[in-house]
């Protein structure tokens, strides 16, 4: 059974938003360069979705955690 995956190795603030087997949606507060909030949908083996709207992260977390 695939555990929940953790935030990528990079800079910033990360608060996991959710979690499911396989699947997690991260915040990541980035304060380099400008302040940016970012939302990284996690789901191995694909890459990392990176998306700037919470609305669309959480749409997007769903679809996956569901399997579809």
């Amino acid at each position: 059974m695939a555990a929940v995956p953790h935030h990528p190795n990079e800079e910033g603030a990360w608060t996991r938003l959710e979690g499911a087997v396989g699947v997690a949606l991260w915040q990541r507060e980035r304060t380099t360069f400008a302040p940016v909030t970012m939302y990284y949908v996690i789901a191995p083996p694909r890459q990392t979705e990176i998306l700037y709207d919470l609305a669309k992260a959480r749409e997007r977390y769903e679809i996956l955690a569901a399997g579809r």
